[in-house]
């Protein structure tokens, strides 16, 4: 019964690896274009919840954004899971689309506050959007 156990516990800890890579598959998304992706499927998730122009309310915008990059929810799964098998290289992924991210939001708020008439705010907040841009540009 003991050498059952060990059995057991070998197989237990044999099957509990660190690290699995998948093969990658004929029809991979590069890594720019799968930056992109991400970057505008977050947004499309993000404003989900807005009215559109037809005053319509959550509506499914994903199928636009496959159509936009010429791909299929399988294609996206596929590539996507090849990238989450390589973490460092799925984190660096994620660390862009969050940067565009924070440039989006940013943005957004400087054109919030022109509207609102924070004229001073707007104009340091441009400018520093402006100079964040071309300094990861340029790294």
């Amino acid at each position: 019964m003991k050498g059952v156990y060990t059995f057991l516990t070998i197989i237990l800890f044999w099957s509990c690896t660190d690290k699995v890579t998948y093969e990658q598959p004929e029809n991979l998304i590069g890594r720019e274009e799968m930056i992109d992706l991400l970057y505008d499927m977050h947004v499309v998730i993000g404003t989900s919840n807005i009215k559109n122009v037809h005053l319509e309310k959550n509506r499914n915008y994903m199928s636009l954004v496959y159509e936009k990059y010429g791909i299929d929810s399988s294609q996206f799964a596929s590539s996507n899971l090849y990238y989450t098998s390589n973490i460092v290289e799925y984190e660096e992924i994620y660390e862009e689309v969050e940067r565009r991210l924070d440039t989006l939001k940013r943005f957004h708020e400087a054109f919030m506050d022109s509207i609102s008439g924070d004229q001073t705010t707007d104009r340091n907040r441009a400018i520093q959007i402006k100079k964040d841009s071309l300094q990861k540009t340029r790294n």
